[in-house]
């Protein structure tokens, strides 16, 4: 049941979702939850600028502040499969506004919390709100949007994402400086209020129009059809587990040099201070937010197969890794700037077109469902890659305070070997993913 649920996704589809090419509504939908989803990028980094801040505020460690900031990947990632199912059965719309209120609630918590505690639980409740947008809004994309468009408005969508990410540095120090953090987060709550407002009352779930009445007397709702798919017909799929382990790889590796390691790297190798090697590891989201949308279009419009496009791509982040691996990257820190700008590229490229292959190979009755399971994924990946390279770093040891750049280049070494593991599955799955592209 679960090779012919995937084997035959895409045809169902384009039965199921069938978009109205011309009406500009769908624009409006696109533009109000991708002004969400900046949210959700920028909550995910937002705690590590105003660092300072939280450990003075609260008295407390960076052991507590770790847990605090952690509690928006848990409980993001394990809610993933219930967003799914509510998508599938309350639609798009109700399930974004009624989770985006949450996440308005979060931050309000987080912004009032009198001890490092409540403020772990604002972190928490943050987290499950913005767990409700990524899901509905592919699942929105698929209905209001063709086939041939969905590539590009991924990787649109994922540069929102990024927007935020960008959003939660600088700008954020210099709100935060301004107004102190507490109010900060009170006046974004007041924002993501209001656009939670907006997607209830300036958007509608896709519908479609209503097959003519058959002269037999037979219609639709009386035809048979056949049992709905399974939670189990899902995760006993040869493609959802291929997916699953591109994604787990894939983000793992990627966030843990982003938003762990890059900046004390730079520093370590070449000697610079903080704020020099944070604006260079700005590179790797400025390289998402251009790949994402430009990859996307190249997959709509250059490449038939986008799996073969998404070996490219992997051959391309293998050749990244290998060079930080290896260092030999040229000319210095210039060439480790464009090794990075690349890796943003790339993987910005990677999660489009991988997003693009579940959509065409899932019925859009189970849409919803297979994207909340696959979804955890890349946060778990988060999780035990960042784990992982820090106990391989801490092996080497501080020398005068710092880890040497031979630390760094350790760590690196387990992102190549999962890189090359990612490239292997691709390849060795290739035929079966492209079978139906």
């Amino acid at each position: 049941m679960s090779q012919k649920l995937w084997s035959h996704g895409a045809a169902a589809v384009k039965t199921e979702n069938m978009p109205p090419a011309r009406d500009s509504h769908r624009w409006i939908v696109f533009g109000i939850i991708s002004s969400i989803y900046f949210l959700v990028y920028f909550h995910r980094v937002s705690t590590s600028v105003i660092t300072p801040d939280l450990l003075a505020t609260f008295q407390t460690d960076a052991t507590a502040l770790g847990f605090m900031s952690s509690m928006y990947f848990y409980v993001y990632a394990f809610e993933q499969p219930l967003v799914g199912y509510l998508v599938d059965r309350l639609g798009p719309r109700r399930v974004i506004f009624l989770w985006t209120l949450i996440a308005a609630l979060g931050c309000l918590i987080f912004g009032f919390a009198p001890t490092i505690g409540w403020a772990s639980v604002g972190r928490a409740v943050i987290g499950f709100g913005v767990g409700g947008v990524y899901v509905p809004a592919l699942k929105a994309f698929s209905q209001w949007f063709e086939k041939k468009e969905f590539s590009t408005m991924v990787g649109l969508f994922l540069a929102a994402g990024n927007m935020g990410a960008l959003v939660a540095t600088t700008p954020l120090v210099w709100m935060a400086q301004a107004y102190g953090w507490r109010v900060s987060f009170q006046l974004i709550a007041g924002i993501t209020v209001i656009l939670a407002l907006a997607v209830f009352s300036l958007t509608r779930d896709y519908t479609r129009v209503q097959l003519p009445v058959d002269p037999s007397g037979a219609s639709e709702s009386t035809s048979p059809r056949k049992a709905s798919p399974s939670i189990v017909s899902v995760l006993i799929s040869f493609r959802f587990w291929v997916y699953g382990s591109l994604f787990f790889g894939i983000a793992g590796t990627f966030i843990t040099l982003q938003g762990l390691w890059a900046t004390p790297y730079l520093m370590s190798r070449f000697g610079v201070e903080l704020a020099h090697a944070s604006k260079i590891n700005m590179l790797i989201p400025l390289g998402f937010i251009a790949g994402s949308p430009l990859w996307g279009w190249l997959g709509n419009r250059i490449f038939r197969n986008k799996v073969t496009l998404l070996i490219c791509l992997l051959v391309i982040m293998t050749t990244m890794w290998a060079g930080l691996t290896i260092s030999f990257v040229p000319w210095g820190i210039t060439g480790v700037m464009i090794v990075m700008f690349v890796i943003g590229g790339t993987v910005g490229g990677l999660f489009t077109i991988l997003w693009t292959l579940v959509r065409e190979s899932t019925p859009g009755s189970v849409l919803g469902l297979t994207t909340g399971l696959l979804n955890p994924f890349p946060m778990l990946g988060i999780a035990v890659f960042q784990f992982w390279t820090g106990a391989i770093i801490n092996r080497v040891g501080q020398v005068n305070g710092i880890y040497p750049p031979g630390a760094y280049r350790n760590a690196f070494s387990l992102c190549l070997a999962v890189s090359v593991g990612c490239l292997v599955i691709a390849l060795l799955a290739g035929k079966k993913l492209s079978r139906n592209d």
